[in-house]
């Protein structure tokens, strides 16, 4: 792609990247890391993360950003033991109209302006006590006794990579990095978490 940056092209790490369907020796295409962590932290905290509460909050569907693939998790040997079972299929629904990620990401985008105040009603753990947990050596008595006395720390903590200018500036940065994506003519990509 003539008009990417290469800043936004990246290697295979622990966040969201972009694949392009229809342009291999790009590679992938970076995801804003703000919004990267704002999204993978659901599989942490569950209906307790910042996403979780912000869909809540503003009454916003943002379940299209959980719709990812990982290539090397290498389940296609184990699901081809099944005669009905299609690999070819369920990788492809794994691929995403670029509109209809731009209108998630623009209706995300005005319920945000809309609710000036919406960031400041997510509940987050003032105190960073994950340390905590790792004294416990799994002894899960512990940690319940530990949840119970400190309810707080089933939230994740506000360690400043999101807030609400960072969140908005990192919408921003996936809306304009999709148009660019569609201005060199591809109409699909895959969210790539891994």
């Amino acid at each position: 792609m003539k008009n990417i940056d290469n800043k936004n092209i990246c290697k295979m790490g622990m966040y969201y990247s972009i694949e392009l369907k229809n342009n291999e020796e790009i590679g992938y295409v970076d995801f804003p890391y703000p919004l990267s962590y704002f999204f993978e932290q659901i599989g942490g905290y569950d209906d307790k993360s910042i996403v979780s509460q912000i869909e809540k909050i503003l009454d916003i569907d943002l379940s299209i950003f959980q719709k990812t693939y990982n290539p090397e998790m290498g389940f296609e040997e184990e699901l081809e033991e099944f005669e009905d079972f299609d690999v070819e299929v369920v990788e492809n629904e794994m691929w995403v109209d670029i509109d209809e990620l731009m209108n998630k990401l623009d209706e995300f985008k005005n319920k945000t302006e809309k609710n000036k105040n919406y960031f400041s009603k997510v509940v987050l753990n003032p105190k960073d006590d994950r340390n905590v947990y790792q004294d416990f050596n799994f002894d899960y008595e512990k940690m319940i006794k530990y949840q119970q006395e400190n309810p707080l720390s089933l939230y994740p903590i506000d360690n400043g990579i999101i807030s609400e200018k960072v969140l908005e500036n990192s919408i921003n940065e996936l809306i304009n990095t999709l148009k660019e994506i569609k201005r060199n003519g591809e109409t699909e990509i895959r969210l790539i978490y891994g």
